[in-house]
C-alpha cells in the first residue's frame, strides 16, 4: 500500500487536484461533460455544494458509482475534503452526472459490510486515479488490502437523488462559445480566401 503523504507532498496534492478540478468543471461548463465519463478517464460527475462558512456555491467534480436513484462517491482527502465538509453542514446538493443534472440528498454509508463493496465499486469507475494516485488495480485488491485502504479512505457518502434540475447555471451553460468559435473559424477561412 502506498504510505502516507508528508504535508509538503499533500500541499502539492491538493493544488495538483484544484487545478484539474477547474479543468473538469470547464469540460462539464463546454457541455463535454459526457465525455470525460468513461472507463478510461473515470467515471466523472460535479457536486455542486453550499460552502460551509461561505453560503456560496462550490463545484467539485468527483468519481462516481450509481446504483438506481444513488449516487456513491469517495472524498479523496477524508474529513478535510471541502465538499465533504460542504455537505456534512448542509446534505442539500446539486449532482451533475452524463444524463442529467439532479437534486439530491448527502449521507454517510456506515458500516464495514456495506461499505467494502461500495469503496471498491467507486474505486473501480475512478479509472486512471486509483492506479495513478494508490497504485492500486482496484478490481483485483485483496478484500484485506480493500479494508486497510477503507480504514484511510473512512468517509464513503451516499447521495439519494430526489429530482431532476433545470435553470441556468448547469451543465452546458457555456456551450454557447462553441458557436462563437466556430463563426469566428468560418470568417477567418473567408478572410484567408480573399488574399
Amino acid at each position: 500500500m502506498k504510505k502516507q503523504l508528508d504535508p509538503t507532498q499533500e500541499k502539492w496534492l491538493r493544488w495538483g487536484f484544484r487545478q484539474m478540478n477547474k479543468c473538469m468543471l470547464l469540460m462539464w461548463r463546454l457541455g463535454l461533460g459526457r465525455f470525460l465519463s468513461n472507463p478510461q478517464v473515470g467515471y466523472i460527475m460535479v457536486l455542486v455544494t453550499t460552502g460551509h462558512k461561505s453560503g456560496l456555491k462550490r463545484y467539485a467534480p468527483a468519481n462516481f458509482e450509481q446504483d438506481g436513484q444513488s449516487v456513491y462517491c469517495l472524498p479523496g482527502m477524508g474529513a478535510r475534503t471541502h465538499w465533504y465538509r460542504n455537505l456534512m453542514a448542509d446534505p442539500h446538493c446539486e449532482v451533475w452526472l452524463p444524463d442529467g443534472r439532479w437534486h439530491g440528498v448527502a449521507e454517510e454509508v456506515a458500516g464495514e459490510a456495506e461499505r467494502l463493496p461500495l469503496l471498491r465499486r467507486v474505486l473501480v469507475r475512478s479509472g486512471f486515479a486509483a492506479k495513478l494516485f494508490e497504485g492500486i488495480d482496484p478490481a483485483y485488491l485483496s478484500n484485506d488490502h480493500l479494508r486497510e485502504l477503507g480504514a484511510r479512505y473512512e468517509k464513503l457518502l451516499k447521495i439519494n437523488l430526489i429530482a431532476p434540475c433545470a435553470g441556468p447555471g448547469g451543465p452546458g451553460d457555456l456551450a454557447w462559445v462553441w458557436a462563437v468559435l466556430g463563426l469566428v473559424f468560418l470568417a477567418w477561412l473567408l478572410l484567408r480566401r480573399r488574399k
